[in-house]
């Protein structure tokens, strides 16, 4: 086995957003998904386009759009949302499904848990790119899970409490084909930094979008997964992950085996497609066991900026994100009933255990209604955990869900009727209250489509009944 840092290769990833844009559009990506799948690919393609016509553009006829708005579509829809984020893939016969990792982000609202999964399972070559590529890899030898790679050597290097830089990754591992072949172990690799350090040898720095771009990428997944923390040079573990960490430590051999396809035949390239978009949007069970929390302490009302309380103060653990944010808002409730009059307190109230009611916190209008201080205030809690904060500029937007239930309730209740949106960052807890969501929806400004069919049916269109008797 040799080693030599200055053979290298550039390996690229797909191309995404800014780490903000990503997660801002995660909701909508993971929405749309769901409400197409599962359809035959020109049926995806068709509502797929306009579906992310009228997201991105406010037009929800795709073929009117400029050609370069055109591809803007395209690329979402086929790169980012397809090959990249892994929330489809397409079956052998012509249908697109949607992908288990798709369904884990739309139930959990846990965002650095869906990147988690991602990284996990990446590796070079793989099936996001095309197959000459990929057959370019293979013969290259390269076999490598790089997100797990990069964690095992951060790992040894903070068992010799050294602090690696970016420039280190990018052109010892990201960028080295020893590496990506997966010939050498990251304590070879510790050991060379470290002696080149002690002999002032100057590698060549990575700059540019040829050479630094594709490396940029894969640290920003791998710090929306919240396994690593950076800032403007160097990379390190967050110790708060340990549980993912030890994963990452686990399953770093590549486990998605491309030699088993014939690449030179339409089949194998159409088997190989199909099963890796099957395995990349696969979920490990033990990432199941996992909830992402982040160890800030401030927490932001948004529609009162300059209200800040301790994250301590209102008792967050980590428990399930739907029952912490329901705990956080609670608690605020509380205090700002107990700030307008202290005999008002027991009149906010948590139910959310209790079903059918369409919200999870009663409560009063207090000091934000003073002609109607103790008319009913009713709030349904909707919480996502994400690394970083919200946009909130002029093209943001978000998307969550609702059950018939809430819908009645936010029809019935009106005014009186909010939606407390709260979104678990790395920096902050930011909460935004919608009030009267109905309304919006009848007043356009707002969308919201039906997801889920029930179908009610007698004994009337029973054609045959199966009965198996116990063995």
């Amino acid at each position: 086995m040799t080693y030599n840092p200055e053979n290298q290769f550039r390996c690229v990833i797909i191309r995404g957003k800014s780490q903000t844009e990503m997660e801002d559009l995660l909701p909508l990506y993971a929405n749309m998904v769901n409400s197409l799948c599962p359809c035959s690919e020109d049926e995806f393609n068709e509502r797929g386009n306009r579906y992310l016509s009228k997201a991105l553009f406010g037009n929800d006829a795709f073929e009117t759009l400029t050609a370069s708005k055109k591809k803007t579509v395209r690329n979402h829809l086929t790169e980012i949302v397809g090959k990249l984020l892994a929330l489809y893939y397409h079956t052998e016969d012509g249908y697109v499904l949607e992908s288990e990792l798709c369904r884990l982000l739309r139930e959990r609202n846990d965002f650095p848990l869906f990147f988690k999964s991602l990284c996990l399972n990446f590796q070079f070559p793989n099936g996001t790119n095309k197959v000459q590529e990929v057959q370019n890899r293979i013969s290259k030898g390269i076999n490598l899970k790089p997100y797990c790679y990069v964690v095992a050597l951060l790992y040894y290097a903070s068992q010799h409490q050294y602090l690696l830089t970016k420039q280190e990754i990018g052109y010892y591992v990201l960028n080295n084909l020893d590496v990506l072949q997966g010939l050498v172990p990251e304590n070879i690799v510790f050991d060379r930094i470290i002696q080149d350090r002690k002999n002032h040898v100057h590698r060549p720095s990575l700059s540019g979008s040829y050479e630094w771009q594709h490396i940029k990428e894969q640290f920003n997944l791998l710090e929306l997964s919240n396994i690593v923390i950076t800032d403007d040079t160097n990379i390190w573990l967050n110790k708060d992950e340990s549980s993912a960490i030890g994963l990452f430590l686990k399953y770093r051999k590549a486990s998605f085996d491309v030699n088993a396809y014939d690449l030179s035949s339409p089949e194998g390239k159409k088997a190989f497609y199909t099963d890796w978009g099957k395995y990349y949007g696969s979920v490990n069970p033990e990432l199941l066991q996992l909830n992402t929390v982040f160890s800030s302490d401030e927490v932001v009302i948004a529609d009162k900026g300059s209200l800040t309380v301790e994250r301590g103060a209102v008792g967050i653990t980590s428990i399930e994100l739907g029952d912490k944010g329901e705990a956080l808002v609670y608690s605020l409730e509380c205090e700002r009933v107990r700030k307008y009059k202290e005999r008002l307190v027991n009149k906010v109230l948590l139910l959310g255990k209790t079903k059918g009611l369409g919200y999870d916190i009663s409560s009063i209008e207090a000091d934000e209604n003073p002609a109607k201080p103790e008319f009913a205030r009713y709030i349904e809690v909707k919480s996502t955990t994400r690394t970083t904060e919200p946009a909130f500029d002029s093209v943001w937007s978000d998307s969550l869900n609702i059950t018939s239930k809430e819908w009645t309730a936010a029809e019935q209740y009106g005014d009186y009727y909010n939606i407390y949106r709260v979104y678990f960052t790395k920096t902050k807890t930011i909460i935004i209250r919608i009030r009267n969501p109905f309304k919006l929806f009848e007043t356009d400004q707002i969308e919201v489509f039906p997801t889920v069919f029930q179908m009610t049916f007698g004994a009337n269109v029973i054609k045959k009944i199966y009965d198996k008797k116990k063995e």
